[in-house]
């Protein structure tokens, strides 16, 4: 999704695997945040591993969408995890409404949570993208 955004063209989920695994981007815990960034620069898409504070996630959305690590389904519990997902746009207000892109069975019929929701279960990492201009980097 995020190649597409920026106008690349998107490996097949086969072929990007095979790119991570021989980048070592994936380990037995999940994929490096690192490794995610430089196969995305890699792929013609700017981008580095980065924390970013949760008050600062929407400013970063005016300019790109950004893969935020969270607990999966955004619990409110305050636990904290390695579940990524995209974060594609908000809707401002009180507290601001993010729409996200989750691959999970749950992320196929949610779209959207509160940032206070986002927040409880977001890490403080993040994988941030090169400013998106008129749809392309």
């Amino acid at each position: 999704m995020i190649l597409l955004a920026y106008g690349r063209e998107a490996p097949t989920v086969t072929e990007l695997l095979k790119l991570a695994v021989k980048h070592e981007v994936l380990t037995p815990r999940g994929a490096l945040h690192a490794g995610i960034a430089s196969l995305a620069t890699d792929l013609g898409v700017p981008s580095a591993a980065e924390p970013v504070p949760v008050a600062d996630l929407t400013r970063r959305l005016d300019d790109a969408p950004l893969i935020v690590s969270v607990t999966e389904q955004f619990p409110d519990d305050g636990r904290a995890g390695g579940h990524l997902v995209i974060l594609r746009g908000y809707e401002d207000g009180p507290d601001p409404t993010v729409h996200f892109r989750d691959p999970s069975a749950w992320g196929q019929t949610h779209d959207r949570v509160p940032l206070s929701r986002v927040s409880r279960s977001y890490t403080g990492r993040a994988i941030t993208f090169a400013p998106l201009i008129n749809g392309e980097s």
